[in-house]
């Protein structure tokens, strides 16, 4: 076993997060693949352990010694995938997915170990689910693409019995850890803090949506989702506006958030948390790990911005925020001391994310296990990390999303509702740019329900009567 190693500062939220609600899978990774062909399961097991073996992260397990919590990456050890034939159940794939859900939502013991597993479910002959789940302490979004892609060589290679080609890692994510905290100290006096302590100052609290329901002192942790596309007519004028505005397809759908949080009345002064990766080196990306930090954005909505403007107003928040990234969060939050009030998260209590996926000749993209047909998705953990998460996928197609809610606050109607309400005003802004945030027109009960700023109603009302 290795020297015991400092935590970097995403683990450390994670490892605090644990401990805060232990037994809780909100943020568990379930990664659930269909298989259908002769699937070699022992080559599987050698594939999955030059993997775990290859990235100390995958193996490392964490302990509190003299007050600090330290990652221990225990041996290398041989996995072996367990299989549960269920062929001969009645229905094969309802009882597979029912394990595939359990599986999912089964917690992970952090101290203990290990922080991936791995589970084949046999519905018959040559069909098979595949479940992975990882603890996000030890993995993000790009690491996933990292996993699919290696776990794919490693199983051609274990099949084809020869080496995997796979360059040896320069570092592991240890490194990274002990790199960010030689950093920490220059972090804490420079001006990086500074601008964030000025940019933040007198937040609005709290800065979230009216809910369905009274927030309870104790924020549970259970939620639920809804899934949605983007026509792709929407999704090219997207891109369209953000090149005419000289910013990037994401400051337009987080201008359009803004602009819904401040219709459903969640003020003028939007404040969204977004996830973006730490990764600055080039041996970081070929790493898994958990590489995550999130940069608060703040988004003044006030006044009577045209749509255009809005995105203007999104794009130069985006780019403040990405030039003083460097920041963990979890420590702009120990230097802001922000006010905690029962049942919020620190700064924000919504989050947006956005990312576009790589094309199918991109090797590095989706699971392939040799003379077999591979689909995956995610699993659900039915959990909500925040009050609203939002994250969109741009792909030849368009954009898909995914609204995550908390059901303490919100009914899956109203849910749905919400993203209704994002839908059409991604389409009015993208069609009109010049429509006006609060201008005169119809009235707050001849528009969509649930829509509670009225001067915003108006003028979405009056782009969708031209429209």
């Amino acid at each position: 076993m290795s020297d015991d190693r400092e935590i970097s500062h995403a683990q450390r939220k994670m490892w605090i997060l644990d401990r805060f609600r232990p037994g809780s899978t909100v943020y568990t990774i379930p990664l659930i693949y269909h298989v259908d062909g002769d699937l070699d399961v022992a080559a599987l097991d050698r594939a999955l352990s030059k993997v775990v073996r290859r990235h100390e992260v995958l193996r490392t397990v964490y302990r509190v010694r003299a007050g600090a919590v330290l990652q221990v990456v225990r041996p290398a050890e041989a996995v072996n995938v367990p299989v549960v034939d269920v062929s001969g159940h009645a229905d094969p794939d309802a009882e597979a997915h029912r394990h595939a859900d359990a599986e999912g939502r089964r917690p992970f013991d952090l101290a203990v170990g290990p922080v991936i597993r791995a589970l084949l479910l046999r519905t018959a002959l040559n069909r098979h689910l595949l479940c992975l789940t990882v603890h996000h302490i030890a993995c993000d979004g790009e690491s996933l693409q990292i996993l699919e892609h290696e776990l794919s060589v490693c199983y051609r290679a274990a099949v084809q019995r020869e080496p995997s080609g796979l360059r040896p890692l320069d570092e592991q994510y240890a490194d990274f850890a002990a790199w960010q905290a030689s950093r920490r100290i220059r972090m804490r006096t420079g001006q990086m803090v500074e601008h964030w302590r000025s940019h933040l100052a007198g937040l609005p609290a709290p800065a979230t949506l009216p809910a369905d329901r009274e927030r309870p002192t104790i924020l549970g942790v259970i939620g639920g989702h809804v899934r949605f596309t983007v026509e792709p007519a929407v999704t090219d004028r997207t891109v369209t506006l953000a090149k005419a505005c000289r910013a990037t397809p994401f400051a337009v759908l987080l201008a359009t958030y803004a602009a819904l949080v401040r219709m459903r009345g969640g003020g003028a002064d939007v404040v969204i948390g977004v996830p973006v990766t730490s990764r600055q080196r080039e041996s970081h990306y070929r790493m898994i790990g958990m590489f995550v930090n999130m940069l608060v954005h703040r988004i003044d909505t006030s006044g009577q911005p045209t749509f255009e403007e809005l995105v203007q107003r999104a794009r130069d928040e985006s780019r403040r925020a990405m030039a003083h990234q460097a920041v963990p969060f979890d420590l702009l939050v120990e230097e802001l001391k922000p006010v905690r009030a029962p049942g919020f998260n620190p700064v924000f209590q919504l989050m947006l994310g956005y990312q576009e996926s790589a094309s199918k000749k991109d090797t590095g993209r989706g699971l392939t296990l040799s003379g077999c047909a591979v689909r995956g998705e995610f699993g659900d953990t039915a959990t909500a990390k925040v009050d609203l998460s939002l994250t969109l996928t741009r792909s030849d197609t368009g954009f898909s999303g995914r609204l995550e809610y908390n059901t303490d606050l919100f009914e899956a109607a109203t849910a749905r509702e919400i993203v209704e309400q994002f839908r059409t005003i991604l389409a009015a802004g993208t069609t009109e740019p010049q429509l006006r945030l609060g201008g005169p027109g119809l009235s707050l009960g001849e528009t969509a329900t649930g829509l509670r700023d009225e001067g915003c109603v108006q003028a979405l009302g009056a782009v969708r009567r031209n429209s």
